[in-house]
């Protein structure tokens, strides 16, 4: 029942939100938000990374949070990994800003802030 209702909250907020993400005053210019979708383990990053995370060294997986952020884009939406940096409290499905909006020439998106929580 509670997965369920998640589901029907989550799928009004994403309706809600894919329109209006952009025009939140707290999203940076050069930002992005989505949702936490997944929370990568130090041992999926060791064995099977996303290819923007495959450079990491053993210190930086051990040191470091890594999420899966889903995206509102079109009907499917799409996936990218991010740091959390050690000031920022994430949980699963918090809707978060990140910056930079693609994983491109080695720089990993970083979460900046969490804009609502699902605690």
């Amino acid at each position: 029942m509670k997965n369920q209702t998640f589901k029907q909250t989550a799928v009004a907020c994403l309706v809600l939100l894919t329109g209006c993400a952009m025009t939140d005053p707290r999203v940076g210019v050069n930002s992005r938000a989505g949702w936490i979708s997944s929370v990568y383990t130090a041992e999926k990053l060791r064995t099977n990374p996303p290819a923007c995370l495959g450079s990491l060294t053993p210190a930086q997986i051990d040191s470091g949070q890594y999420v899966e952020i889903k995206v509102p884009h079109g009907r499917r939406g799409e996936y990218l990994p991010a740091i959390v940096p050690p000031s920022v409290q994430v949980h699963l499905h918090d809707w978060v800003e990140f910056s930079p909006k693609l994983c491109e020439a080695g720089v990993v998106p970083e979460v900046k802030q969490v804009l609502s929580s699902y605690k």
